[in-house]
C-alpha cells in the first residue's frame, strides 16, 4: 500500500490519500476515487501526481488568509 498527498478542492487542504498499486508501475494518466477525509465527498485522484480531476489550480477562496 503506498500513501500520497493531494489537495482537496473544496477545502484546500492537503489530505493523505492511500492506493493499494505500486506508484512506481501503471498509467500515469489513471485516477483512483477516494473519499476525502477533508470534506467526505467523492475525488478522483491521481496517486502518482497529487491532481484531482476537475480541480482549479488555485486553492478555494475560504483558503486565503483574511484581509486578502
Amino acid at each position: 500500500m503506498a500513501a500520497f498527498l493531494y489537495r482537496c478542492p473544496n477545502t484546500g487542504l492537503q489530505v493523505q490519500g492511500y492506493t493499494a498499486d505500486d506508484l512506481t508501475e501503471g498509467d500515469v494518466e489513471a485516477y483512483e476515487s477516494l473519499k476525502c477525509l477533508a470534506c467526505t465527498r467523492m475525488h478522483l485522484v491521481n496517486p502518482k501526481t497529487g491532481k484531482v480531476l476537475g480541480a482549479d489550480e488555485a486553492p478555494p477562496a475560504s483558503s486565503k488568509p483574511l484581509g486578502s
